[in-house]
This record gives structure tokens, C-alpha cells and sequence, in this order.
């Protein structure tokens, strides 16, 4: 998958302008506040804590944190309505886009998804268009295992893949999936069971560096080289919009 989730690499983005800044901000902000619709405790509220854990790893402030906890409980009165949407797209050559917007205008919402998908050779599609091409997946992500304690890839340059006993760790806590990549291991779970598997897995001593829920392609498609600009600048249009909390691709990554 390409980009699999912008949230899993904010540590990453410490240096970005005070504008790309600005509008992370606004998007976390906003995804706490939804978080905290089903109360404002995260310790008793999984969606919650998870979007505290996110706003942390960006620097978020404690004061910014408690004000979008408010304005999702309700404390602050002044608070705009703030809702989520799922849209569906295809890029250029046919890509498919999932895209979680989460807003207070929805018209503006979709009016500068649609000019983004225009410009850039693509277009919105209608509910259902490509959400059968997803599945809906809790996303674990752990630090690479030390060289000492993996699997040397033949031809692999130094890298190492998860040994046996690691792998047996994550089953055992309830692991639907694993895949050993260069920046790390990534467990995918069922939804519902993510915060159970999470816990099973810092219990065996293991600390994720990202947690969260993602739409994960069934099948990732390799883009034609003469699309892979269009789609990197969609992709940068809607890293851009405040609007746009999320968004996932069947893209597959660049190797």
C-alpha cells in the first residue's frame, strides 16, 4: 500500500512548515473531539485515547488537547458541529481512494475533494465504488527486531525479518496478520479486537510505536510510471486539506 497512513509516520514530521503544522493540528484536533462524543475519559474510551496518543506524537500542547476533549463532551458550549464522512474516488489510472473526512462544512468538504481529484486526473465515485476493494483492520506497528534476535534475509543487506519466537509473541496476543518490512513489523487485527490485542502485546513486553484502526487494501495495484506524479500530487492535495483525516490507497508502494 502507498502512504498506508499519514498518522503512523507524524513522528517523522517535526520539521514540517508552520502551515503543514497548522492544519495537522486542526486535523487531530478535530479527531479528538469526535473521539470524545462517547465520553472524555480515555482511559474508559479506546477511540479516545488512541486520538490523544496521535496528538502527542505530533506535539501537540495539553491545553489544545483539553479543548478538543471539550468541544466532543460538550464542556465548551461554543464548540462548532462537527461531523464524518466517507468518501470514495479513483485517481489517475484508476487507483482507487478511500478518504475519511471528518468537518464542520460538509459542502466545503466535497467541493475541494472534487476540484483536488479534477485536477489531478482523477475523480470522486459514488458510495460503494471502492470500499469492496478494503478492508477495515486495527493496525499495530512495532520497531524492527534487533539484528541479534532475527532472521537474515539472503541477499538482504543486514536486514532481518521477525524470528520465530516474536512471531509466536503475536500470535499468541492474537495477531490476525503479520508482515516484516524495512521500517518495522506490522500487525493487523479484527477491528473490535484491537484494543484486547494491544494490550496482550505490551504485556509481552513489546511497545507499539502506532496504533490505530485503517482501510487496508485487499489487493495493492501497481500505478503506471506516467501516473505516478498525478497520484503523489493528489496524494500532496490531500495530505493539505484540513478537511481530510485520513485517506488510503491501493497504490502499491515504490521499492
Amino acid at each position: 500500500m502507498s502512504r498506508h497512513s499519514h498518522w503512523a509516520k507524524v513522528k517523522h514530521g517535526k520539521g514540517t512548515a508552520d502551515q503543514k503544522r497548522g492544519a495537522l493540528f486542526s486535523k487531530l484536533s478535530r479527531m479528538i473531539t469526535v473521539a470524545a462524543r462517547s465520553g472524555g475519559d480515555p482511559s474508559m474510551n479506546f477511540r479516545l485515547r488512541l486520538a490523544i496518543d496521535h496528538a502527542k506524537a505530533a506535539a501537540m500542547t495539553k491545553d489544545t488537547i483539553e479543548r478538543a476533549i471539550a468541544k466532543g463532551t460538550g464542556a465548551d458550549k461554543e464548540g462548532l458541529q462537527i461531523t464524518e464522512e466517507i468518501y470514495e474516488g479513483f485517481g489517475p489510472s484508476g487507483i482507487a481512494l478511500l478518504i475519511e473526512v471528518v468537518t464542520d462544512n460538509k459542502n466545503r468538504a466535497f467541493q475541494e475533494l472534487k476540484h483536488a481529484f479534477s485536477k489531478h486526473g482523477g475523480s470522486l465515485g459514488s458510495s460503494g465504488s471502492v470500499a469492496w476493494m478494503f478492508e477495515h483492520k486495527g493496525v499495530i506497528r512495532l520497531p524492527p527486531p534487533h539484528p541479534a534476535s532475527g532472521i537474515p534475509i539472503p541477499g538482504g543487506e543486514g536486514r532481518v525479518r521477525a524470528d520465530q519466537d516474536l512471531e509466536f509473541k503475536l500470535i499468541d496476543a492474537g495477531a490476525e496478520d503479520i508482515a516484516s518490512e524495512d521500517e518495522g513489523v506490522t500487525v493487523y487485527t479484527k477491528p473490535e479486537e484491537l484494543k484486547a490485542v494491544e494490550e496482550k502485546i505490551r504485556a509481552a513486553g513489546l511497545i507499539p510505536e502506532y496504533t490505530g484502526l485503517a482501510w487496508v487494501a485487499k489487493d495493492a495495484v501497481k500505478p503506471p510510471e506516467e501516473a505516478r506524479g498525478q497520484l503523489e500530487a493528489l496524494q500532496d492535495a490531500l495530505d493539505e486539506m484540513e478537511d481530510v483525516s485520513e485517506y488510503y490507497t491501493n497504490a502499491a508502494e515504490e521499492h
